[in-house]
C-alpha cells in the first residue's frame, strides 16, 4: 500500500464506515494511518471482532483498486483527514469519517458561514414557506447549506439554494451512486451545478441502511457552524442533528411554529428547554455565528434589503414598450469615488477580472471578515455582482 489514501481505504474497509473504534486506534497512533493499520493487522488488538480481524487478514490491495476504480469512473474525489480539502470544522467531531467519498467542491469552507438545516419529512405549507425565504435569503449573502437531500424540508433545503445562486452540500446515507432518494438525481445535479457538493462516508454503491441514518447526522451537525431546525416533532431525526450539535459545542436554532398545540412542532418545545435559539428574522442566525461587527453590520443591512424584497407583491406588468431602431450603447464600467479604501481596493481587482472571494482574499491580503464586509457593502451599491460561478463582477452600468 504506497499511496495514503490506499492505506485510508484499507482502514475502512477492514473497520467499516463511522466505526469510533478506528478512531480510537488512530489516535493511539498519533493519528497515522499506516501505524493503525499495523496496529490492527499485527498486534491482535483484544477489543476488535472477530470480523474485523478477519478482514484485516483477507483484505487485499485488489480489493482497494476496485474501490478506486469506481471511484475514477465515475468523477469522486477520496477525501482523508490528512487532506487539506476536508472540512475543518468536521475534524474537532467525536468519531470524524475517515473517508469521504465526494463529488463536487469542498474547497473554501473554513472562509465560509456554513450552516445545517433540517427538518420533517412532511413539512407544512408554513414551513416550506419560511424555509424559501429564510434560506433562499442567508443564501444570496453568501451562506453555505449543508442538509441531508430527504424528502421534504432537506429537499426544500437545496432547492431554496438553488433558487438563490447558492452553494449547499447534500450529506447522503448512502452511497453517492446509490439512487436514494429515488429519482434524486436530477436535484443532485443541480446541487454540483450551483457549485455545491454530494458527500458520503459509504462506499459508492452502498445502499441506504435504517442503522446509519443517526450517525450520518453527526457529518450534516460536524460540518457547520450552527444548524437550524426547521419543523420538527417529537421524535423527529432532526432532533438528532440538533443533539448531535448541541454536544459538538455548536450553535442550534429553530423556527417557532405557527400553530402551538400542533404535534407536527413538537420538537419545538424540546429545542427551546435545550436553550436552542428561536428564529424572527435571518439576522438572529449571522448574529449568532459571525463573530466580526463590521460584517454583522454589512450583512444584516443586506439581509433586510432581500427580506424587504421578498415581502413587496410583484408590480404589475407594464405595456412593453416599442423597441428602438437600435440600442443605445452600454456605458463604460466606473468605479465610485466615494468608496472605503478596502472597497477601492476591491473593486479595482474585480474590474481587472472577475474573481471569487478566495482569490480576491489572496490578491488583497484582507481577511476574510473585512473581504466579505466590503464585498457586501460593494454589491449593496450595485458597484459589483456575485454571478452564478460564484465570482464578482463590476455591475454594467
Amino acid at each position: 500500500m504506497s499511496s495514503p489514501v490506499e492505506v485510508w481505504l484499507w482502514l475502512l474497509l477492514v473497520m467499516q464506515p463511522a466505526n469510533p473504534k478506528t478512531n480510537y486506534i488512530l489516535s493511539q497512533c498519533g493519528g497515522d494511518a499506516t501505524k493503525a493499520s499495523k496496529a490492527i493487522r499485527d498486534e491482535g488488538l483484544s477489543y476488535l471482532t472477530e470480523n474485523e480481524k478477519r478482514r484485516a487478514f483477507e483484505t487485499r490491495n485488489s480489493a482497494i483498486q476496485r474501490v478506486l476504480n469506481i471511484c475514477e469512473e465515475n468523477g469522486i474525489r477520496i477525501i482523508t483527514p490528512d487532506s487539506a480539502e476536508y472540512p475543518p470544522l468536521l475534524r474537532n467531531i467525536e468519531n470524524p469519517p475517515i473517508v469521504l467519498f465526494v463529488k463536487g467542491s469542498l474547497s473554501g469552507l473554513e472562509n465560509e458561514l456554513v450552516i445545517s438545516a433540517v427538518g420533517t419529512k412532511k413539512p407544512s405549507e408554513y414551513s416550506l414557506s419560511t424555509t424559501d425565504v429564510l434560506i433562499g435569503t442567508l443564501s444570496k449573502i453568501g451562506a453555505v447549506f449543508v442538509s441531508g437531500n430527504a424528502d421534504g424540508l432537506d429537499n426544500a433545503v437545496h432547492k431554496a439554494c438553488i433558487k438563490a445562486h447558492g452553494r449547499s452540500i447534500a450529506v447522503l446515507p448512502c452511497g453517492i451512486l446509490s439512487d436514494y432518494p429515488k429519482g434524486s438525481k436530477e436535484l443532485k445535479n443541480e446541487i454540483l451545478e450551483n457549485g455545491g457538493a454530494l458527500i458520503s462516508e459509504l462506499f459508492p454503491y452502498s445502499s441506504a441502511a435504517i442503522g446509519y441514518f443517526h450517525l450520518r447526522n453527526r457529518i450534516i451537525s460536524g460540518m457547520s457552524l450552527g444548524t437550524i431546525v426547521l419543523q420538527a416533532g417529537e421524535k423527529s431525526g432532526a432532533l438528532i442533528t440538533a443533539n448531535y450539535a448541541l454536544e459538538q459545542k455548536r450553535e442550534v436554532f429553530y423556527i417557532p411554529p405557527h400553530d402551538i398545540f400542533s404535534k407536527e412542532y413538537g420538537g419545538a418545545k424540546i429545542l427551546s428547554e435545550q436553550n436552542a435559539i428561536p428564529i424572527f428574522g435571518c439576522n438572529d442566525v449571522v448574529d449568532r455565528l459571525l463573530k466580526n461587527e463590521s460584517s454583522k453590520t454589512a450583512v444584516s443591512r443586506k439581509i433586510s434589503e432581500l427580506e424587504a424584497l421578498n415581502q413587496k407583491p410583484e408590480p404589475p406588468k407594464k405595456a412593453p414598450k416599442a423597441k428602438k431602431s437600435a440600442e443605445a450603447p452600454k456605458k463604460k464600467s466606473e468605479i465610485p469615488n466615494d468608496l472605503s479604501k478596502e472597497e477601492k481596493i476591491l473593486a479595482e481587482l474585480i474590474l481587472k477580472s472577475p474573481a471569487n472571494i478566495d482569490a480576491l482574499m489572496d490578491k488583497s491580503g484582507f481577511d476574510y471578515e473585512t473581504a466579505i464586509s466590503a464585498l457586501t457593502i460593494l454589491e449593496l451599491s450595485d458597484v459589483i455582482t456575485r454571478q452564478m460561478d460564484g465570482n464578482y463582477a463590476i455591475c454594467e452600468k
